[in-house]
């Protein structure tokens, strides 16, 4: 196991962590930087702590920018298990990442009253394992592709497209948190390599996942307005 020295993480004053430039990455990596799921994991399981807040992990990935942080928001809810209350506490940083996106701001921010939520060490690391294999099933197949959908007008459509996912995600009901997750991840590996194919993929995804998701909503709605009607 590594510890944060050797996953390229620092002490920096106020107790946040500071990010050093990641090592070369492994044999079959795409030559520029750790895959995603790697530095993940080694976080989880390096981490020095008892406990991560939300700011310790944005400053411990350092500059990968909007990518990471959408695919760490959307991370939870690509677990194979629905946990009650998961889906507002990542989704609301999720809209507001992808809101800042959209809106072209240089780096994405965070408020204070989120940065300094956390979690304990070993239920990141339980997260991280229960949810790396979908990482690592999209990284096999994502490679730089760059076109016009990986320009910074898209990168802007991205993140208006992501918003609209994440309202999906808050929204506290099984299955309409996931396949929109997925979405958003996908599409952050794209604009991560800058693969115009894994955006066109996780906005398809994004499709289904809208779909599914507003027909369960609605047929929700549907029941509640019969069972008033019912009743009075």
């Amino acid at each position: 196991m590594q510890d944060a020295s050797e996953l390229g993480l620092r002490p920096a004053p106020g107790g946040w962590t500071e990010a050093e430039p990641p090592p070369p990455p492994p044999e079959g990596g795409n030559g520029r930087h750790l895959p995603v799921s790697a530095l993940m994991l080694e976080l989880a399981r390096a981490w020095p702590k008892p406990r991560i807040s939300l700011g310790e992990m944005i400053h411990a990935f350092g500059a990968r920018g909007y990518g990471i942080l959408i695919i760490l928001f959307a991370l939870p809810n690509l677990l194979p298990i629905y946990i009650p209350g998961w889906s507002p506490i990542f989704g609301i940083p999720l809209a507001i990442v992808c809101l800042q996106l959209a809106l072209g701001f240089p780096e994405p921010r965070l408020p204070r009253l989120l940065t300094e939520r956390s979690m304990k060490r070993e239920d990141l690391h339980m997260m991280v394992e229960k949810a790396i294999p979908w990482v690592r099933r999209i990284e096999r197949y994502v490679r730089p592709r760059p076109s016009v959908l990986t320009g910074w007008k898209a990168d802007r459509l991205v993140g208006a497209y992501g918003v609209f996912l994440a309202l999906l995600v808050i929204v506290p009901l099984p299955f309409t948190n996931g396949p929109p997750s997925l979405a958003c991840a996908i599409m952050a590996m794209g604009l991560l390599e800058e693969d115009s194919r894994a955006v066109v993929i996780g906005a398809v995804v994004g499709i289904g996942a809208s779909l599914l998701a507003l027909s369960i909503i609605g047929g929700l709605f549907w029941v509640v307005v019969k069972a008033i009607g019912f009743a009075f």
